[in-house]
């Protein structure tokens, strides 16, 4: 006796000081089907949590009318529990008290159930503005790398809306190829990128209407390496944001550079943009030459499958040109 005693006020201790929100509560049925719960017992922290009062031998469609229609799970959760006994947790946001509440569910006799659980909803309005803040960060980046990538076609009038096909041209044959979404910003902004490196190079090699020479194209290979040495130490930018700036020029049989990898040694992202820039430069205008047709394009992208290109990315590729 003098135990149980003891037990049954450390138990009744904890339930009037715990700091979480406690609900004994009793499912309601119509015939077989759970339609409502009845509030047996609440703890002191129950009122401190949800700001109400006065719920005991209450229906909670009474205490917090349509709760059944904006968060049909609640009961659904709970009525599972009640039967099976097994504990369940879960997140939800109530829009009758506006708040949002982290909930654990027990059941210790079929039919009742007891709800322990904290408000949140401090929590998550500062995940929300952190979240905010953050994607007004990302949306400067974007604009700023967008802005790099308008300076350097203002220095070369050559290619001016060059960055933006690619860039829609790279996320098509992405999103054809099953990247993932974090991949897809990633490419859009290596896309905006690739060239970075020629605003390093000079003006009258950049521009020269004809073909380089040897040294004249052995400074223009140096674009791909110097645009990685601006773009690296950038911790925004990662992955295909770096890798395609990096590797583009880097072909399938190991001719490429600034590096002559070879085959899988290259980013799988450098390797679907290495087609897709080799295919607007060849269908877009140059002073030394027109534009050449799209059909001829692709017919010498195929012929260059395992030579050139990732044979995979010329497939998928040149089935998404033939059939736009």
């Amino acid at each position: 006796m003098p135990f149980r005693k003891a037990n049954g006020q450390l138990t009744k201790a904890l339930f009037d000081n715990m700091i979480d929100g406690l609900s004994y509560c009793q499912i309601i049925y119509d015939e077989k089907e759970a339609v409502d719960w009845k509030y047996l017992s609440v703890n002191p922290a129950f009122a401190l949590q949800t700001g109400l009062s006065d719920v005991l031998d209450r229906r909670v469609s009474d205490v917090i009318p349509d709760i059944h229609e904006s968060n049909p799970i609640l009961l659904q959760t709970y009525a599972r529990v009640a039967k099976t006994q097994k504990p369940e947790r879960l997140e939800q946001y109530l829009p009758g008290l506006q708040m949002w509440f982290d909930i654990v569910v027990y059941s210790f006799e079929p039919g009742t159930f007891v709800a322990v659980f904290q408000n949140i909803t401090a929590q998550k309005r500062l995940i929300h503005e952190l979240e905010k803040a953050n994607a007004d960060v990302l949306r400067v980046y974007d604009e700023t790398l967008q802005s790099w990538s308008r300076a350097l076609e203002y220095r070369d009038k050559e290619i001016v809306g060059h960055s933006l096909r690619v860039v829609s041209l790279a996320e098509r044959l992405a999103k054809a190829m099953s990247f993932r979404d974090r991949e897809l910003v990633e490419i859009r902004r290596g896309a905006l990128l690739h060239d970075i490196g020629k605003m390093a190079i000079l003006d009258v090699i950049v521009h020269k209407p004809g073909k380089l020479n040897a040294d004249e194209m052995k400074e223009m290979r140096q674009h791909p390496q110097i645009a990685y040495d601006i773009l690296y130490p950038i911790k925004f930018l990662e992955g295909c944001a770096l890798d395609i700036p990096y590797c583009h020029h880097e072909l399938w049989d190991g001719s490429g550079y600034p590096r002559g990898l070879k085959e899988y040694e290259i980013p799988p992202c450098a390797r679907l943009f290495t087609v897709v820039d080799v295919f607007d430069a060849m269908t877009s205008v140059r002073p030394y030459r027109i534009a050449l047709s799209k059909k001829f394009t692709l017919d010498y992208i195929k012929s260059k499958s395992g030579e050139l290109y990732d044979p995979k990315v010329v497939t998928v590729f040149v089935q998404m040109m033939e059939s736009s």
